[in-house]
């Protein structure tokens, strides 16, 4: 899969698009889970049509499968070297009280490995601790998450503030100022 994800990467960077990898593979880098499912990217959103390009060179684009969990503006998958990868712009999650915007720019890139030569883009632990709290039944990784947070603390405060200033519901609100109140305490 890292294989897959350095041929992605050199082929996006090539082409000066601001991407980052996500979810459980991000989750991998941080060794909090063993094996990744897919590989998910996000894209800005005014390279994502260069994107799909690139990507549509690379692998086999599939059939979108829409969910009442997102309001996602742009959503692909693809399968590139038999790996699913799931590419998104402007994503957005349904809650109870509306919907969350997932604001990806050059500041949701928390870290850049160097994988097989090629430099990689993380986003960051703490928007998917916020997330994971949106989309259902991820409590496990937001536990995972919360946890290396406390022993680890905070690499990006600026993005849980940020993310306040977003839709979410009050639990969610309430869940990132405690952690963000208890690591100063």
């Amino acid at each position: 899969m890292l294989n897959t994800l350095s041929y992605i990467g050199e082929n996006l960077n090539e082409s000066n698009i601001l991407w980052g990898v996500g979810a459980s593979m991000l989750l991998s880098q941080y060794h909090l889970i063993n094996q990744p499912n897919d590989i998910d990217l996000f894209v800005d959103i005014k390279d994502i049509e260069k994107a799909d390009g690139i990507l549509l060179g690379l692998g086999r684009k599939k059939p979108r499968e829409k969910t009442a969990a997102y309001a996602t503006e742009y959503f692909y998958e693809y399968t590139i070297h038999g790996f699913d990868v799931d590419v998104m712009a402007g994503f957005k999650i349904n809650h109870d009280c509306g919907i969350f915007e997932y604001i990806f720019d050059h500041h949701s890139i928390a870290e850049v490995v160097n994988i097989n030569g090629v430099d990689i883009p993380f986003t960051s632990l703490e928007d998917w601790y916020v997330m994971y709290q949106l989309i259902p039944d991820r409590e496990k990784k937001v536990n995972l998450i919360e946890a290396y947070l406390m022993a680890n603390g905070i690499g990006k405060p600026a993005l849980l503030k940020r993310a306040l200033q977003g839709n979410l519901p009050p639990m969610v609100r309430k869940k990132i100022m405690d952690l963000l109140c208890g690591l100063k305490g």
